[in-house]
């Protein structure tokens, strides 16, 4: 179908159309400058590797050899395990429901600042309806985070000085709103609407077009009959008498009499005599 056979079709319907062209764009109106803002807040931390004792400063103190320094992650040769771990925990339903108790915002992200590297920074970005909500959301993470990071280490009992630290690089800062949050949202309403209107009108010519065909339908049917009059065969002209009838008078001798009489043949007297 091309363009003008849809915009004159738009326009044969648009008692139908038009309603649905108002509302949606009254819904992009409201949702390009009422509806409810978001706001995105992000904090960044680093992950501190432990300063440990060596071999020779545990021989000079004997204390620092006594000192439990069993770190799972210190042992492991892949130095991104424990943002990993990290990642987990602080994306369980556990640390949503904190975030909800207190009132914050639940849409959040907890990221490796690069896939290149030693993966030892963790960008953490939180969203909230407005600027206070999404930067207090940041910090209550930043907080969550330096709690889980050190009860993860905690696991075997280590001390405190074989364990990581979460340091704070950047952030939070002054919120800012998420242009592309509404605009996507305005795309979603005017999609939307116009596939509302299509849909609409295409129910309209369906409906249109049904009704046409039952009128060409019982259009012949109303005809179909012959009257009383023609079913006698056709009339000769200018007699408004069935052909088949007077021929029928021409050639029948008993046409005229009375019912149930009949026509009786007498000789001729000249012959019997």
């Amino acid at each position: 179908m091309d363009p003008i056979s849809v915009l004159k079709t738009l326009w044969r319907h648009k008692w139908v159309a038009m309603p649905l062209v108002v509302l949606t764009i009254a819904a992009c109106v409201y949702v390009m400058f009422f509806a409810q803002r978001s706001y995105q807040a992000t904090m960044t931390y680093a992950l501190i590797t432990p300063k440990v004792p060596t071999a020779l400063e545990m021989q000079e103190d004997p204390k620092l050899a006594k000192i439990n320094g069993d770190n799972p992650y210190l042992r492991s040769p892949d130095s991104t395990l424990l943002s990993q771990v990290l990642i987990t925990k602080l994306g369980a339903q556990e640390t949503l429901k904190s975030l909800q108790d207190q009132g914050l915002g639940t849409e959040y992200t907890v990221s490796q600042a690069s896939s290149i590297g030693s993966g030892m920074l963790l960008v953490l970005t939180a969203s909230g309806s407005s600027p206070e909500q999404a930067v207090d959301t940041a910090v209550a993470l930043g907080t969550r985070l330096t709690t889980t990071l050190h009860d993860v280490q905690k696991i075997n009992g280590a001390d405190e000085i074989y364990l990581y630290a979460a340091l704070p690089v950047d952030g939070p800062g002054q919120a800012e709103e998420m242009f592309s949050s509404r605009l996507r949202t305005l795309i979603i309403v005017g999609v939307g609407g116009v596939v509302l209107v299509f849909g609409a009108v295409s129910v309209a010519r369906s409906l249109e077009l049904a009704s046409a065909g039952r009128r060409v339908k019982e259009k012949p049917a109303r005809h179909a009959g012959v009257s009383e009059g023609d079913s006698r065969g056709p009339q000769v002209p200018g007699s408004g008498r069935p052909r088949e009838s007077e021929d029928h008078h021409l050639s029948h001798p008993d046409h005229g009499l009375p019912g149930g009489s009949f026509r009786v043949p007498v000789p001729d007297r000249e012959h019997r005599t």
